[in-house]
């Protein structure tokens, strides 16, 4: 009589693999799933998350300032469950740190009486000063109540001489513009220093434009040089 155990069935074997995989849990409404876009439409973006879920995120909350859409297929982001639904399936929105990083704009503290402020990373803003600190001055934001619409502008990003006094340069309540350097854990690092340089930037490259521009008039076209000497 053979020794050796019987072939276990298809079904036990199946069995025991099912004990040790990973039971898929449905999401919920409120906690926040790392994502992989799938598919990118026009007006939405299907995502895939753990278990090979799907779901469905709005385009419009990845969109730049532009208007175009900052994302495409293998993308990956974390998002939070808004809705689930049996017909509709599962409706999520990108966290704001994973909208800013992939570039699109994202809803800052509004007023009462207004809509939450979009803001970008890379994007001017206007503001004023609200408070002044040794490391920093922070700055509210245009349109904005509260601490969500209002950034950190760092002592380095400030562009004033060391040991300056912060106080005096920077009065409670002077308006100013500061552009938006990173947007992460529900804070805003703005700066005043890369604003300046932009600007700069842009007057050396205005300047370089006209000079070949004037240099292009003066020495004219191969053909207008031929009928001179005519």
């Amino acid at each position: 009589m053979s020794e050796e155990p019987p072939e276990k069935s298809f079904a036990a074997l199946f069995e025991e693999a099912s004990r040790g995989a990973p039971r898929r849990r449905n999401p919920r409404v409120g906690e926040v799933r790392a994502v992989v876009v799938v598919q990118v439409g026009k007006d939405a973006l299907f995502v895939e998350f753990d278990g090979h879920q799907q779901g469905i995120i709005d385009a419009t909350d990845l969109r730049a300032p532009d208007g175009s859409l900052q994302a495409a297929v293998g993308d990956r982001l974390r998002a939070r469950v808004v809705e689930v639904d049996g017909e509709q399936g599962v409706r999520l929105v990108p966290t704001p740190e994973s909208a800013a990083a992939a570039g699109a704009t994202v809803s800052v503290g509004g007023s009462a009486a207004a809509e939450p402020v979009k803001v970008a990373v890379g994007q001017v803003v206007s503001g004023e000063v609200h408070r002044v600190e040794s490391y920093g001055i922070f700055v509210q934001i245009d349109g904005t109540k509260g601490r969500a619409g209002r950034g950190l502008v760092p002592t380095v990003e400030l562009g004033v001489p060391r040991g300056a006094d912060l106080r005096k340069a920077f009065a409670l309540g002077t308006k100013l513009k500061a552009k938006v350097l990173e947007m992460a854990d529900g804070k805003l690092r703005l700066s005043l220093r890369a604003l300046k340089d932009d600007e700069e930037r842009a007057i050396v490259e205005g300047f370089r434009k006209q000079e070949g521009a004037a240099v292009t008039q003066g020495f004219g076209t191969f053909g207008d040089l031929l009928k001179k000497k005519r």
